[in-house]
């Protein structure tokens, strides 16, 4: 019997071919089955023989390794170098500086919103950006307020040409752009803590409540000097 023959398994013991009905093995003389039983392979032989556990499995413990990496920035402790990534700056706001001064403010909005609270800021940080990619790269932000327009967070900008009135609606920001020109009425309303703006023009009217700063509101409606 060779392991040519396609009916031989070999034996656990010397790992020499026998044939599948074989008591015992043919090289070894070690019994491989039970004399006594019907089964063609029965456990004799594996009780006997040494057990070789199975590889470590493949999973998520063993995909990554704990040992110290290099960063590939250079920065201690895994802080990325600004000085060693190419290109522009991390996105720091609209009203945060730059160390290199390639966050030049040329149209005043981050001056504008920079007189605003840290929380007004934040809470109107998308209709702000909303109005950051409308303005022209020659238009000049006079001011801008934040309050809620419609239950969200809202923000008004009013530069040299018009007012950009737009609020933070989830994937659909509303926005409402208003022409400098005599049609253009706005009414301003106050007490000593809060204050809301109204604009109209035409058929269109916005209005931006829940101002919390009532001087910049008050300000900004003396600039359209059409109070009603």
């Amino acid at each position: 019997m060779s392991n040519a023959d396609p009916n031989w398994w070999s034996c656990p013991y010397c790992g020499g071919a026998n044939g599948f009905d074989a008591a015992s093995c043919a090289h070894c003389g070690a019994q491989l089955r039970d004399p006594d039983a019907s089964e063609l392979f029965t456990t004799v032989a594996v009780d006997n023989a040494e057990v070789v556990p199975p590889a470590a499995p493949f999973g998520p413990d063993s995909m990554w390794s704990t040992a110290p990496t290099v960063d590939p920035f250079g920065g201690p402790d895994g802080v990325v170098d600004a000085e060693a990534v190419d290109g522009p700056p991390l996105f720091t706001g609209l009203t945060g500086g730059s160390s290199s001064g390639r966050n030049d403010d040329t149209n005043g909005l981050a001056a504008a919103i920079g007189r605003l609270s840290e929380l007004e800021q934040d809470a109107a940080a998308v209709p702000f950006s909303v109005c950051a990619t409308m303005i022209e790269h020659d238009e000049i932000v006079l001011a801008a307020v934040a309050g809620q327009m419609l239950g969200q967070a809202a923000a008004v900008v009013m530069t040299n040409r018009r007012v950009l009135v737009v609020n933070a609606r989830r994937w659909q920001p509303i926005v409402d752009v208003y022409t400098l020109g005599p049609d253009l009425l706005v009414r301003e309303r106050h007490d000593r803590d809060v204050a809301s703006l109204t604009f109209s023009q035409g058929e269109r009217l916005s209005t931006v409540d829940a101002i919390s700063q009532v001087g910049i509101a008050v300000e900004l409606a003396d600039r359209l000097g059409r109070r009603v």
